[in-house]
């Protein structure tokens, strides 16, 4: 087992979080893309950090970095989508998860459907969820966005997620 790392220990504040980074990212994690209307436009960024927080009423939380253009956009709606990638949506993932993308134009080159509330939704993804923001909270470096369930949907058996651990993607073994 590796060494308990914390307070008692001598590491400088950049050892503790690469360690708590490299820790952390041991466990996988569901990758998704979350996406909102901003005016005529649309805007996008991959995340891996989100969870159901209630089933009555349906609620779910997203993590968004603070400083990133997608938290500005997500500041001037009150609305969201989360659409949970397929394993075959790596470079979906991998495109909109790079940094300092193109503000405009970034769906540009992806099959997307607009969700009730007009935020686009990933063609072809496991699932999706149209939120309304209904909370925002400040946590350190990101943003969290807790967001009412207004509509989801899962088209029939769907096909294996997108994962995200030991800091790449990865698809899960069949079932």
């Amino acid at each position: 087992m590796a060494p308990i790392l914390g307070p008692h220990t001598d590491m400088s504040d950049s050892a503790f979080v690469d360690a708590y980074q490299s820790t952390a990212q041991d466990f996988p994690r569901p990758v998704a893309v979350v996406g909102c209307r901003r005016g005529n436009a649309q805007h996008a960024i991959t995340v891996d950090s989100f969870l159901d927080v209630s089933y009555d009423p349906p609620t779910m939380a997203v993590s968004v970095y603070g400083g990133s253009r997608m938290a500005e956009s997500l500041e001037l709606t009150d609305s969201c989508t989360l659409s949970v990638l397929s394993a075959e949506q790596k470079g979906i993932a991998q495109w909109l998860g790079e940094p300092a993308q193109p503000l405009h134009g970034i769906l540009d080159s992806i099959d997307t459907v607009d969700a009730p509330s007009g935020g686009p939704i990933i063609a072809g993804c496991v699932a999706w969820f149209d939120l309304r923001i209904v909370q925002r909270v400040a946590a350190a470096t990101h943003d969290l966005l807790i967001g009412r369930v207004e509509a989801c949907s899962t088209e029939g058996t769907p096909p294996p997620p997108l994962v995200h651990w030991a800091g790449r993607y990865h698809r899960p073994a069949p079932r």
